[in-house]
């Protein structure tokens, strides 16, 4: 379940990711691609590190694991694009061939034509996408005009102070969604 502790944690560490991204650009840019390149790898390390230690049913939970674990009547056996239409699946000794549970009905939902697509949702799709959009233009003018008036003011360190700025944004507009998430999570369980 995702808790309320891990969207506190996953907003942080995305504002303080986005505090480092911004706050090297007063390097040079050897300095601000190490940096940056170093921040990346140190996040994802941190994201891996509480994966392993903090395990938790993904497929449950509607995860990623949901598609990527095999199903029981799969085990053992090497699915090729073939064993998609109905084919049968090359078994893993690779001494005969035996035919997989549920390889049908894969086959079936694939072959079956897409159901069509409401209005509402293409005009809520194009509205998120415009929205995304628009903060993301919003965002940069806002970081370009504040790095504009710490330089302008004569602060000693502009690209820090606006990193600080631009990571406690990140965060702010980070977690609310994660909040709901946790709280819809806790909700269902």
């Amino acid at each position: 379940m995702y808790s309320y502790a891990q969207a506190t944690g996953a907003a942080a560490l995305q504002g303080l990711m986005t505090g480092v991204w911004v706050a090297a650009g007063e390097l040079t840019p050897a300095r601000r691609r190490l940096t940056r390149a170093g921040a990346i790898v140190a996040f994802s390390a941190l994201g891996s590190i509480k994966d392993w230690a903090f395990p938790d049913d993904k497929a449950t939970t509607g995860g990623a694991a949901c598609c990527t674990t095999k199903p029981a009547a799969l085990a053992g056996t090497a699915l090729s694009g073939t064993a998609l239409s109905g084919v049968a699946v090359q078994g893993s000794s690779g001494a005969g061939t035996e035919r997989a549970e549920g390889v049908d009905d894969l086959a079936d939902d694939l072959d079956s034509s897409p159901e069509p697509v409401s209005k509402a949702r293409l005009i809520a799709g194009g509205a998120g996408v415009a929205i995304a959009v628009a903060t993301m233009i919003a965002g940069r003018r806002l970081e370009k005009r504040w790095l504009a008036g710490l330089t302008r003011n004569g602060h000693t360190h502009p690209h820090r102070a606006l990193g600080v700025r631009m990571g406690l944004i990140s965060f702010a507009a980070t977690l609310p969604s994660g909040l709901i998430r946790a709280h819809e999570a806790r909700q269902q369980s």
